[in-house]
């Protein structure tokens, strides 16, 4: 029973806050109690908003799969907006009113979530609506990233939900307190099931209003689900209060390179350090992107065309935007035929070939030529062509292209930027620490977030800056990011063979890489094994001395031999490769403590302060 207990626990997640080794936790006494503690955290907002809320109206699609998996889904949503509203309301003055709740014609089991997103956005494109939200099938086992429960993009008016594995929980529960009454064990079920998708509902619309992942495991924007999630943090709230102010505006006067440029104005004006490094940084990433276009659409409005000739090409644009790209070509090329050296028109034609036939399509190519016969400096052609090799899985042909545009930026900072930010959205460290180091020569400081992001993923995953001495051409930097992270992440599962399995992989393709072996030195301090963990970190470091996750390791497995000393020098080695590593200042403030530092500790928590943005414990 015990052993069966902490299996049902583990995967509920959390499920169950009680230890199994002793004491009365088999009896049904104590069955109760752990019952009891299963239950979900309550949503609570403690300043809540005054006032009346504001109504945003909604559509939701329900796919075959949830409607088989979930008999009671109309009502099971009707409940669920009822709770995020009840949330909604006091925290950022919000009332979600549905629209219309539809069966959707479409089977998302076994797809991943973009898939089911992008075909959600094909179906609606939501012209009428604030939110076009799709529910999807649940995965076959209980899951608590945020990442496969959900999905959503900045700015973007469509979000997924998938459905909880109910079965799978139920029948854990029942495994777990066999000796408890079977409505005790339902009532709490269905307070789980509550709780979790209504924050995965929330969660994911606070993403679309801009919010990035936060480290604290309590709040809503967590990038993991726990049934302890009570709120949101105060700064997001303050952002999705922000986005909403243009967000609930009529649909025509809806600006949204705007919008991402106020967005970008918070983060940049209110630095704290609970938002996740990583997230923030591609979210970033994207809003920019959403200014620079905005601003490309302003500079280029029609290229000289007026009346009736600028409203066509205007709703040519309208068009490929809702996802309409045959009726989009045909305004466009009728308009081509009336002006044929107008590079506006050219450059969208351009842009809707590649949505439509793809970037390789001889087509394609040749109507994105047409662009650079009547501007060879205009980079548009290129970055269309590049974000859609990309997309399809072609970084060396992408990266091409983005070359082809430097060569053409001169000293154009808004082409710089642009190409920086393409560069960090997909990953690309090498090319994107070029961008803003040409960016810093045209304005000092324009590069330094770019240059921030790039020290610390380097850091983070053992990325070196001689990357093809590991076979890591730039081409594939963020293939080998990826495993680094995938790697880490099945460590911190526990799912220790998977990890082995993932490591051999990886090696092949990279062998001996810094920020392979820092993980594995991870995978072997977690399974015990201290002298191999030891050797495997110091292989890192000796590999690349910036390998911020070995040198952290390292300096914790010295203080733990109370070799205080050198795991000073590892720890600070740590923060100086990723000075956005938080547990490495905790690991050596208490090694500072431990040999009276005083005036070391001291100036460690100013540092910490001024960047996490919290005292340092």
């Amino acid at each position: 029973m015990r052993a069966a207990l902490a299996l049902a626990c583990a995967a509920l997640i959390g499920a169950c806050h009680t230890t199994v080794s002793s004491g009365t936790a088999g009896s049904p006494r104590g069955q109760a109690g752990a019952l009891e503690r299963a239950l979900p955290a309550t949503l609570e907002v403690g300043d809540p908003l005054p006032g009346t809320a504001r109504t945003a109206r909604v559509r939701v699609w329900v796919d075959d799969d949830y409607r088989a998996q979930h008999p009671q889904w109309r009502a099971q949503l009707d409940e669920q907006l009822d709770e995020a509203n009840q949330f909604l309301t006091p925290a950022v003055g919000l009332r979600l009113v549905a629209k219309d709740i539809q069966p959707w014609s479409a089977h998302s089991a076994g797809l991943p979530l973009p898939d089911v997103l992008a075909a959600l956005v094909a179906l609606d494109p939501g012209d009428d609506v604030e939110w076009v939200i799709g529910y999807a099938a649940a995965l076959p086992a209980v899951e608590g990233s945020f990442d496969a429960l959900s999905a959503a993009r900045p700015l973007g008016r469509h979000v997924v939900v998938r459905g909880g594995p109910d079965e799978l929980e139920a029948e854990a529960f029942a495994e777990a307190f066999p000796d408890a009454p079977a409505a005790d064990r339902d009532r709490v079920l269905a307070a789980r099931r509550r709780h979790k998708q209504t924050v995965v509902l929330m969660h994911a619309l606070a993403h679309t209003l801009g919010a990035p992942h936060e480290t604290e495991g309590t709040w809503i924007m967590a990038a993991r689900y726990a049934p302890t999630m009570a709120t949101l943090s105060r700064p997001s709230r303050e952002l999705a209060q922000l986005a909403l102010e243009t967000w609930l505006q009529p649909r025509a006067a809806f600006d949204r390179a705007a919008l991402a440029a106020r967005l970008v104005g918070y983060f940049e004006s209110n630095p704290w350090g609970g938002w996740e490094a990583d997230d923030k940084d591609h979210v970033l990433a994207d809003l920019r992107v959403a200014v620079a276009e905005g601003s490309k659409a302003a500079g280029h409005a029609g290229g000289g065309l007026t009346g009736p000739a600028l409203e066509q090409l205007v709703r040519a644009r309208q068009l490929a935007r809702a996802g309409k790209l045959p009726a989009a070509l045909a305004e466009l090329e009728a308009l081509a035929a009336a002006y044929p050296a107008t590079v506006d028109v050219r450059q969208a034609i351009c842009e809707v070939k590649v949505g439509l036939d793809g970037p390789g399509a001889d087509g394609t190519l040749a109507a994105c030529q047409r662009v650079l016969d009547l501007d060879a400096a205009d980079p548009r052609p290129h970055l269309a062509l590049a974000v859609a090799l990309f997309a399809t899985d072609q970084p060396t042909a992408a990266l091409a292209r983005l070359a082809a545009v430097e060569a053409v930026a001169g000293d154009r900072g808004e082409v710089w930027q642009a190409l920086a930010e393409l560069y960090m959205a997909q990953g690309l460290v090498t090319p994107a620490e070029a961008a803003a180091a040409r960016l810093d020569q045209l304005t000092p400081g324009a590069g330094a977030d770019t240059a921030a992001w790039a020290q610390r993923t380097r850091g983070r995953y053992g990325l070196p800056p001689d990357g093809p001495r590991w076979k890591i051409d730039v081409a594939d930097e963020a293939a080998y990011v990826a495993a680094v992270r995938g790697l880490l992440d099945a460590i911190y599962a526990d799912k220790f063979a998977d990890a082995k399995r993932l490591a051999a992989a990886a090696d092949k393709r990279w062998p001996g890489a810094p920020g392979l072996l820092a993980a594995r030195c991870d995978l072997a301090l977690r399974q015990k094994a201290t002298a191999q963990a030891m050797g495997l970190c110091d292989r890192a470091i000796a590999a690349w001395s910036g390998a911020a996750w070995a040198q952290y390791l390292r300096g914790v497995m010295l203080a733990q031999r109370n070799k205080l000393p050198p795991a000073i020098t590892a720890l600070r080695a740590a923060i100086a490769a990723d000075p956005t590593l938080a547990q490495a200042y905790r690991t050596l403030a208490k090694a500072l403590d431990r040999v009276k530092d005083g005036p070391g500790r001291a100036a460690l928590a100013v540092e910490y302060q001024q960047r996490f943005g919290k005292v340092l414990p």
